[in-house]
């Protein structure tokens, strides 16, 4: 018998091979697009969540300054994730998302407001959005309703 007649194929197990590998494409592909989308949609909720926390240390480090009070907290939040792509459609406190302030001074008393703590008083913010504003593909694989910033906490000068 001849190396040739051996490596060659015939017709018939040519198309046979094809209609293999089709029906394994078939097979596969909806499962690795799935893997694929699932993916994205995890990198882009580790991107928020950093995102979110950048957010929160700029708001809480203004926060920190003597002159600076809540309000100035939440807008430099708002600036920080308008900065960033996350419009008023997709983030504006305290209707779609939230900045989560809590000033405690030295004794352990909550202050309604960090501009008017002493010196020594610990600001913690925590920013939130909806998922429904950060997420490309659909609710299957992220299926909490809100991502959550880092809880940042810093004392006040």
């Amino acid at each position: 018998m001849k190396i040739s007649s051996i490596i060659t194929l015939r017709r018939g197990d040519l198309r046979r091979h094809r209609g293999i590998a089709t029906v394994e494409m078939a097979l596969l592909l909806p499962v690795l697009v799935t893997i694929m989308l699932g993916m994205f949609e995890l990198s882009r909720a580790i991107m928020v969540k950093q995102l979110l926390t950048g957010a929160a240390r700029k708001g809480c480090r203004t926060g920190i300054l003597s002159p600076y009070g809540n309000s100035d907290i939440i807008s430099d939040v708002t600036n920080v994730m308008r900065d960033n792509g996350l419009d008023s459609t997709k983030f504006n406190p305290p209707t779609i998302g939230a900045v989560n302030i809590t000033v405690t001074d030295p004794d352990g008393n909550t202050l309604p407001d960090a501009l008017d703590a002493p010196t020594g008083s610990v600001v913690t913010v925590t920013v939130v959005v909806p998922m429904s504003s950060v997420k490309w593909v659909s609710s299957f694989f992220l299926t909490n309703s809100m991502v959550e910033s880092d809880t940042i906490v810093m004392m006040k000068q």
